[in-house]
């Protein structure tokens, strides 16, 4: 899977449920802090619901996670 500033939160956790430990990283706790409507919210739009602090180095690091 190719990580974009496109792709939702659902479809990262769909296929890599451990990626939590990625958004943590970034500072957003995906389980207790994200609603449903945020899981279906394009990463872009996240980075300003949430306190992502660099978006760049998010979909970086999980795209290293989905390369592995």
């Amino acid at each position: 899977m190719i990580i974009t500033t496109a792709t939702t939160v659902k479809e990262i956790l769909d296929q890599r449920p451990d990626a939590v430990d990625v958004f943590e990283k970034h500072g957003v706790n995906v389980p207790t802090e994200c609603d449903e409507c945020i899981l279906e919210t394009e990463l872009e739009l996240c980075d300003s619901m949430c306190h992502i602090d660099d978006i760049d180095a998010l979909i970086v690091d999980l795209q290293k996670l989905f390369d592995e």
